[in-house]
């Protein structure tokens, strides 16, 4: 476990404290570098053509992000603070995995295997690839959704929980287990290369409400707990003074709003953009009907004058 820091009484004794070791840091640290190695080698080859900065800076986003939460105070604390953990949990799944998501690095990583490698992964993802195939099995939205709402239920069991702070292997099957399945979830809303999903608007929003109310559920056990759920929180030090009740609390405030403000502003996007498809359909089809009548009017002008 990540050796227990200083009491932090201020914000800058929290921010100081990192932690440098440790299997999920050596994970995150060889997938960035992966990434920026392909990317790099992808955009020389490519001269700078295939990869959008505007993608490039969401893949380096994301793995900033990622590597704060697992190097940074979010872990440093996590076996201290139940607030620090959540902290850790929303960044891990809720901002890290969309942003990566939006950078289809799937490119990047195949230009950074070797060139025997990526010629052999290659057919895998064709339509007919095995690993396409496997791919679009495990992000359809009816393996996705229960996948990532009973990931996050489950690993907030209060056994399961403890069991994830005292062994460092169940606190990373817990982390590796809530990434993954955040990417499975987010998946067929943002949809990257090699599996699209055909979702409507109206049907991304159906999808994202189906999540709103279990995970919202949840935070509201944890915040309006008069107990503390998890136990090995009584013990740890009081940092900023806060009590194992309070500190509980801060956590379940943690997810039920920053975490639901992400669904609701992508709820919300979703909207707008349907809303305005909609209404371009609508004054497109509007102007298709004047154009018609106009036409109509002009053929039985052309047919009263042959006549007269």
């Amino acid at each position: 476990m990540t050796p227990s820091p200083e009491v932090a009484n201020s914000i800058g004794d929290f921010f100081a404290s990192w932690s440098f070791s440790g299997p999920q840091f050596i994970i995150v640290a060889f997938l960035s570098i992966t990434y920026i190695v392909g990317m790099l080698r992808l955009q020389f080859r490519s001269r700078w053509q295939a990869i959008p900065v505007r993608k490039m800076l969401y893949g380096i986003g994301g793995y900033a992000i990622l590597f704060f939460a697992v190097a940074g105070p979010p872990e440093a604390f996590s076996d201290d603070m139940f607030f620090a953990h959540m902290t850790q949990h929303i960044l891990i799944a809720m901002v890290a995995s969309v942003l990566l998501l939006a950078a289809s690095p799937l490119a990047a990583y195949l230009w950074a295997l070797p060139e025997t490698i990526r010629a052999g992964v290659a057919p895998s993802l064709a339509e007919t690839g095995w690993l396409r195939r496997i791919t679009a099995i495990l992000t359809s939205p009816k393996f996705a959704l229960p996948a990532f709402v009973l990931t996050l239920w489950g690993w907030h069991v209060p056994e399961a929980y403890s069991l994830a702070l005292n062994n460092d292997y169940a606190h990373l099957a817990m982390h590796l287990s809530m990434f993954a399945t955040s990417l499975l979830f987010w998946w067929p809303i943002i949809g990257p290369p090699p599996v699209r999903f055909q979702l409507t608007d109206p049907q991304r929003i159906i999808y994202l409400i189906l999540v709103v109310t279990p995970t919202a559920v949840l935070a509201a056990i944890i915040t309006l707990s008069n107990s503390v759920i998890y136990t090995p929180y009584i013990d740890t030090p009081h940092h900023f003074t806060l009590t194992p009740n309070e500190d509980q609390r801060i956590g379940g405030l943690l997810m039920w709003i920053p975490g639901n403000i992400v669904y609701l502003a992508t709820l919300t996007t979703l909207f707008l953009r349907w809303f305005s498809r909609e209404d371009r359909k609508n004054r497109q089809y509007q102007l298709n009907r004047r154009q018609i009548e106009a036409t109509r009017r002009r053929i039985r002008e052309l047919e009263e004058n042959d006549k007269n």
